[in-house]
């Protein structure tokens, strides 16, 4: 089983992935489409399913997340100007940065035997949360003390991709957490008349365990700010692949990105699969991927699976009993094809981009059985006019949309081309089980 842990490339002729983000020149022609919602710039939105509560989220994205800053009066410095600005954009293939670090390998198949007769061909969309090992580095940013000068603290200290986990020696999981515990030890050396300024931060970088000293600086509200900008969650909406009849799903055809520069895989101690329901859909033109928005419900109530693997080829979990028993009620079995099985020619897409699982025609132009990038294995073209009139063809949020021919399911949507929405990438199926 794999182990639980996502490129933008701006260009006039591309295509887009329908992930993470992860900044690189080796591929300027793609880029995925599943984009992450940015929950401050999104506020509240908030409506009720089930008991539940909903927030409006879009189709992930190569690494797009929302942001928050610990400090800076009108946000960092990304240029948004404000907390929780959207700093990622769509990428065009999972990063690989770690892939040489343990805590990330790809360790095995989604099942224990040596391969997959066959599995439940999927198709629906789905709200997608996970939970940050520790607090994600977004950036670094100036913050103005009491004196109006203007100091960045935590410059050269940590960069973009770190996440702390620790503030002198206590245990943070979440932004509020990382505030307390900096306002809370500065505020003890205030009360005690300590000679101290700093707080030793421990983080993680590309797996490894580090360590800084920190001087927060106290601004005119009386709080202490280290001048970096985090985040501790992700969300969106991605499409599940397919699933086994044990309740073991794949999802998405890539990875989940931290949403940051570094293009690394965002590495998470959580995640869990939500309800949504689709209230939009951007259609996709030349130069610009569509993109899909609805509103993503969570709770108990609407609780659809648990992740526990994200990789470089998709992410992976467990299906809840009763989204199992209702999915396989109406989903179709099919046999899982092999690499040498696929071919050009005809096949279709299952996706609920509708309002209601459905599938539409496509013709695979190519394959590359040998190619570098797993994610990339067929190249497709939409060629059903529903699709092209609904969304223009592949939009954000239809990545791991399974690809059906000859009565087998030969892989995923992953890719969309910038250039022509109707045309794409897939990963063949054997390269996500």
């Amino acid at each position: 089983m794999r182990k639980f842990f996502g490129k933008f490339v701006s260009v006039t002729l591309a295509a887009a992935v329908i992930a993470m983000f992860a900044l690189s020149s080796d591929d300027k022609w793609c880029s995925r489409v599943d984009k992450a919602f940015d929950e401050s710039v999104l506020g509240s939105f908030l409506s009720e399913s089930k008991g539940d509560y909903g927030r409006y989220a879009t189709g992930l994205s190569g690494q797009t997340a929302s942001v928050s800053a610990d400090s800076g009066e009108n946000g960092g410095n990304d240029g948004n100007g404000g907390t929780g600005q959207v700093i990622g954009q769509t990428a065009d293939t999972a990063s690989t940065d770690r892939a040489t670090d343990s805590d990330y390998q790809e360790t095995g198949k989604i099942c224990d035997s040596t391969g997959v007769e066959g599995v439940y061909a999927c198709g629906r969309l789905t709200g997608i949360y996970e939970q940050t090992e520790g607090v994600l580095v977004v950036n670094t940013t100036e913050v103005t003390n009491e004196d109006g000068k203007k100091v960045n603290p935590a410059d050269k200290k940590v960069k973009c991709g770190d996440y702390i986990m620790s503030v002198n020696g206590r245990t943070v999981a979440d932004k509020e957490e990382l505030s307390e515990a900096v306002n809370d030890i500065m505020k003890q050396y205030d009360e005690s008349n300590e000679d101290k300024s700093t707080v030793n931060i421990k983080f993680l970088r590309g797996g490894e365990e580090m360590s800084a000293d920190i001087a927060p600086v106290r601004m005119d509200d009386g709080r202490y700010y280290m001048g970096i900008w985090v985040k501790d969650d992700l969300a969106g909406i991605g499409t599940i692949t397919y699933y086994t009849k044990d309740g073991r799903f794949g999802a998405l055809g890539h990875g989940i990105g931290d949403g940051t520069q570094s293009g690394n895989l965002l590495y998470a101690n959580s995640g869990d699969l939500y309800s949504m329901k689709l209230t939009k859909i951007k259609k996709g033109k030349a130069g610009t991927p569509g993109e899909i928005g609805g509103v993503v419900y969570f709770g108990k109530k609407s609780h659809i699976g648990t992740l526990d693997c994200n990789s470089n080829l998709g992410i992976y979990g467990q299906l809840d009993s009763d989204e199992l028993s209702e999915y396989a009620a109406e989903d179709t079995y099919y046999p899982v094809a092999d690499k040498d099985e696929i071919h050009t020619g005809s096949a279709q897409m299952i996706s609920e981009i509708s309002g209601k699982l459905e599938k539409y025609n496509l013709e695979i132009t190519n394959i590359d059985k040998k190619a570098t990038d797993t994610n990339k294995g067929m190249e497709l073209k939409v060629t059903d006019e529903r699709l092209i009139e609904l969304s223009g063809g592949i939009v954000q949020g239809t990545s791991g949309s399974p690809i059906i021919q000859d009565g087998k399911i030969i892989g995923a949507v992953t890719h969309v081309f910038v250039d022509d929405p109707t045309g794409g990438y897939g990963i063949c199926i054997d390269e996500m089980l």
